[in-house]
């Protein structure tokens, strides 16, 4: 039955479709009391994971972690993984474009014992368009079945097969480029109440048709295609990408059922924005046939619709509670997203991007602020530098965003605190240099001191090769001074070069490499910022240290000085 609202709700018990009313109250108003009521139902919910979990590292993904109750004493945990499909690498096949994963997940118990998942993933055959749309993506996961303990430490591990990390060693060695996160994990005693009905973990669907939204019907074995990657939403994203809330959830009665002649409490629905400014209210009421698994003891499972086109895009917190005083809730947080450019950014791209263009009280409150008012921030702040609004291209916003792309595949990726690599943040601030001079495996530690005293002295001259820097002193193993003209090509003096040669000779990193960067017209800023309108000339040296590929800023003109 669906009521006249236009709502729709549905409980099964198991392997039987069942009909529910549902009635929908929507409004534009706060409703604190009942929040605070659903908060109480469910005392340890602060343990749950209310949003999805984020994997960091070489590319980012979203993880979701649902336990299910097979019985009452056996419990099986689902983990679900999103990745989008512009943060792969892939391999040439005949129909298209693959991609090619391994999924790696352990569970871990409070006594030290472990249990391991392991998927190899393949993506079906993808056309360019699809393979680098941040908008499409590659759903999968992994089924640890009848877990014998209820709390622990689960860790997720992803590697990209076609993507080696960046850094000479890592290329060496074939390390492959990896989105890891790791959690602590809890899971009740039993999926019963001691009083009242109980709810399990909602499983978010996307786009589902009804018959497909029974996951007891899914291929277990089939755990990168089908249900899971079709229909599954372990981002809990919806808007665009999904104009419908869908979600699964089993409801468990208390131990021994509850009678044909008692009441059944119905379920409460309340989405509430975190900034408290919207809010809509929901009931799902079990029917006949749903109190007929109640009075049975079995579980009952409620399939539930939502159209979300009413919803202002931002980030919400759902909650899911019975009516009657007692039993179990769920809290979980979703997001709205009706922005294309919004979709395709990750919550640590548009932190990091806020890092960089806000200072001072203004980032403060960037921080502070909510996803949805944090784009709206960086919205305004594009907008404000928009030359020509009439034409419909925010230029330098498109300029950022190619320089971002530039610096997450080649200068060592980007993150919640901004750029990984030195390098990668001096591109986005200043645009591409005027002239590299990179050395990957430098013949000795002289040409760096050489990169070293251009840092200073701008037209010093190039020396190639080692006959040019002048052999080493007579008797000794030191290499001549650099300035010493008895031998080879002097360079000119520099005072803050010589400080730095001091301490630099007996580094590791002076054979290590290095790449010079040379902005002779200044750069290209897009906004303020500490290396914009400093003059021309600009001059930065990075250094990979750690030989890992990861370079750090070893010295510039613009920090300190100029002779």
């Amino acid at each position: 039955m669906v009521s006249d609202r236009g709502g729709s709700g549905r409980t099964t018990s198991k392997g039987r479709v069942m009909a529910a009313t549902t009635n929908r109250f929507r409004g534009v108003f706060l409703h604190i009391v009942l929040t605070f009521f659903l908060l109480g139902l469910t005392p340890r919910i602060a343990r749950a994971v209310l949003v999805p979990l984020v994997g960091k590292g070489h590319f980012p993904s979203r993880v979701e972690v649902i336990n299910r109750w097979r019985s009452e004493d056996r419990l099986d945990v689902l983990v679900l993984v999103e990745v989008d499909n512009a943060d792969l690498a892939y391999d040439k096949a005949d129909r298209g474009l693959l991609g090619r994963l391994n999924l790696q997940v352990t569970l871990e118990g409070p006594d030290g014992e472990t249990l391991a998942e392991s998927h190899p993933v393949r993506t079906r055959p993808l056309s360019e368009a699809e393979a680098s749309s941040s908008t499409l993506f590659q759903r999968f996961g992994a089924i640890f079945e009848d877990v014998p303990f209820r709390s622990g430490r689960l860790r997720v591990y992803l590697r990209d097969v076609n993507r080696v990390k960046p850094g000479l060693l890592n290329q060496m060695r074939g390390q492959l480029a990896s989105s890891e996160c790791t959690t602590l994990w809890y899971a009740e005693n039993t999926p019963r109440a001691d009083r009242g009905i109980a709810l399990e973990d909602p499983l978010f669907l996307s786009t589902a048709p009804l018959e497909a939204w029974n996951p007891d019907h899914m291929d277990d074995s089939d755990l990168s295609g089908g249900f899971i990657h079709d229909y599954s939403n372990p981002a809990r994203r919806f808007g665009l990408t999904a104009d419908h809330l869908q979600l699964y959830m089993p409801v468990w009665p208390p131990a021994g059922g509850i009678p044909l002649d008692q009441d059944v409490p119905d379920l409460r629905v309340q989405i509430t924005n975190l900034d408290m400014d919207f809010v809509v209210n929901d009931t799902i009421v079990f029917d006949k046939r749903g109190k007929v698994a109640f009075a049975a003891g079995r579980p009952a499972g409620v399939f539930y619709s939502l159209d979300m086109s009413i919803f202002p895009e931002g980030l919400y917190r759902l909650n899911l509670a019975p009516l009657g005083g007692f039993g179990r809730g769920v809290l979980k947080d979703i997001e709205v997203v009706w922005q294309l450019g919004h979709l395709g950014r990750s919550r640590a791209e548009v932190i990091g991007t806020g890092r960089m263009v806000f200072h001072g009280g203004q980032m403060d409150r960037f921080l502070a602020a909510s996803p949805a008012e944090q784009d709206g921030m960086l919205d305004d702040f594009w907008a404000g530098l928009d030359t020509d609004p009439a034409d419909g291209v925010n230029v330098p916003e498109l300029e950022f965003r190619y320089r971002l792309a530039y610096v997450r595949q080649f200068l060592g990726g980007f993150g919640e605190f901004g750029a990984y690599d030195a390098r990668g943040e001096v591109f986005l601030l200043l645009g591409p240099p005027d002239e590299v001079q990179a050395e990957r495996l430098p013949m000795n530690e002289r040409d760096q001191e050489d990169a070293l005293v251009k840092v200073f002295r701008r037209f010093a001259p190039d020396r190639e090769g080692a006959w040019s820097k002048g052999s080493s002193n007579e008797g000794t193993s030191q290499p001549r001074d650099p300035y010493d003209n008895s031998d080879g090509i002097p360079l000119p003096s520099s005072v803050f070069a010589q400080e730095h040669l001091g301490t630099l000779r007996y580094r590791a990193s002076l054979n290590h490499a290095f790449e010079l960067w040379k902005y002779d017209g200044g750069g290209q800023p897009l906004f303020v910022n500490r290396f914009a309108h400093k003059g021309m000339g600009q001059r930065f040296l990075f250094v990979d240290r750690s030989g890992s590929g990861e370079y750090e800023l070893e010295s510039s003109n613009l920090i300190q000085g100029e002779e």
